[in-house]
């Protein structure tokens, strides 16, 4: 990939809905978001204008390859949430987009804990996300958006 194409946005519709476009694969598919219009009835952050600018969007020639969420909460917490385009996934890019991702929120929250969830097997995002410093704090079991019982990895930088 030739990161010197590679523009940053905020998140729009139609990036939106390119991002409710992907499918992930086996295990991987849990995070398979539903149709945008279902992700508007249930109000999912990438649909909702009042949350558009948590959201880092960047793309290659008007392609979303990855999101960034950070979603400020109490006690100086941001909450982040990443989404890398399947067929980028396992190539080392999501480290690549998330220390980017990390050093604008750094600079837009310079003082704040960057923590976030993510299932325990998914030994690909938790290897990203400890490249760029995250630290395990915490193993829970916790219901997942369908509504399952998931075991998380919870980090903190």
């Amino acid at each position: 990939m030739n990161f010197d194409k590679i523009k940053v946005d905020c998140m729009t519709q139609e990036y939106a809905k390119q991002i409710t476009k992907w499918r992930y694969r086996g295990r991987y598919s849990s995070y398979n978001l539903p149709c945008y219009e279902e992700c508007v009835q249930k109000k999912y952050g990438i649909t909702r204008e009042d949350t558009k600018d948590n959201y880092l969007v960047y793309l290659l020639d008007d392609e979303v390859v990855f999101y960034f969420n950070g979603k400020p909460m109490d006690n100086n917490r941001i909450y982040i949430g990443v989404g890398l385009k399947p067929k980028y996934c396992g190539k080392g890019y999501g480290s690549h987009f998330l220390k980017d991702s990390m050093r604008i929120m750094k600079e837009k929250y310079p003082n704040s804990v960057f923590f976030l969830e993510v299932r325990s097997w998914n030994k690909r995002a938790i290897k990203s996300y400890k490249k760029i410093g995250f630290k395990i704090t915490n193993i829970v079991m916790s219901k997942d958006r369908l509504g399952n019982d998931t075991e998380f990895v919870e980090m903190e930088l």
